[in-house]
């Protein structure tokens, strides 16, 4: 610590047990605190009784009675430094506490500004990328030297669709949270759909449906998207290919299609497939949904 800042304590801790041991001056000091303390409050209330009925609109109103504390609250403080402390004292420490608190706005207001350059510049998403931070999951709208904003998606919906709540986070938050992005150099995503047989069902036959409008999805909608994107796509394309298993639990035959999807369209596209397989499902006789029973026993 400089110097002269080592000096001004100690002259101020100087100048506060000079008071603490000058009972008559101690006692005063505490008279007058009280007295701005009472007075504030009554101010307070007072005021805040007239805002009351003389506002209607309940969101002015709260904003008003917002300011009215801070503003009491803070002059309170100053009256309470000036009666303890010199003024000149009060002051200087007035004008420290000012310069932390400005210091602390800076610090934060320059962490954003640096990640926005490392967004930018490092290419961690662009406009339109959807990223999922610190649970919450959206669209990139806008990018800020202060935040970003998102098109929140799902947000307690069942679907990935947009809610049509627009989040706003500071950009700092790259540095302190993990990230996910979708939509970079690649847009697909992998999904699947599920569904549970009875035992004695048919599920060879399911697996056939099931498979048939995976492959026809895949080569209708997703290869030729893909021939854009990746050069070698006959290397990959049976990695990338649909992907059917086949799992049991306690109410039946567990039949998985995992498919690749355009993150944008994946409620879209879930639907079609669900409209293509389930009538080929149900039509079949030898194919049965697994039933939940709950036996209920009475005591």
């Amino acid at each position: 610590m400089p110097d002269f800042l080592k000096d001004y304590f100690t002259d101020l801790s100087e100048g506060l047990f000079s008071t603490l041991n000058t009972p008559d001056a101690y006692f005063n000091k505490i008279a007058l605190t009280v007295i701005v303390v009472v007075l504030a409050a009554l101010f307070y209330f007072l005021v805040k009784k007239l805002l009351t009925r003389n506002e209607t609109d309940f969101k002015k109103r709260l904003k008003s009675q917002k300011v009215l504390k801070s503003g009491v609250m803070v002059l309170t403080i100053l009256s309470i430094l000036f009666i303890w402390i010199q003024a000149i004292n009060a002051l200087i420490l007035i004008a420290l506490l000012i310069g932390v608190f400005l210091a602390f706005m800076v610090r934060g207001l320059t962490t954003n500004i640096t990640a926005y350059f490392v967004i930018k510049y490092w290419k961690y998403f662009e406009i339109s990328n959807r990223i999922e931070i610190n649970g919450i999951i959206g669209d990139v709208i806008d990018i800020t030297p202060i935040n970003l904003k998102l098109l929140e998606v799902r947000g307690g919906l069942s679907a990935d669709a947009n809610t049509g709540r627009v989040i706003k986070l500071p950009n700092s938050i790259i540095f302190n949270e993990s990230l996910e992005i979708v939509g970079g150099k690649n847009s697909f995503v992998w999904q699947e759909i599920s569904y549970v047989l009875s035992f004695d069902s048919d599920w060879q036959a399911a697996e056939k449906m099931i498979t048939e409008a995976g492959e026809t999805y895949f080569e209708e909608q997703v290869q030729h998207q893909l021939k854009k994107d990746i050069l070698h796509l006959s290397e990959q394309q049976a990695a990338l290919r649909p992907v059917f298993s086949v799992d049991t639990n306690d109410a039946g035959i567990v039949l998985v299609l995992r498919y690749l999807v355009d993150y944008q369209h994946g409620t879209q596209v879930k639907t079609e497939l669900q409209r293509k397989i389930l009538p080929q499902l149900i039509s079949c006789s030898a194919i049965e949904f697994a039933v939940l029973e709950v036996k209920v026993f009475r005591g």
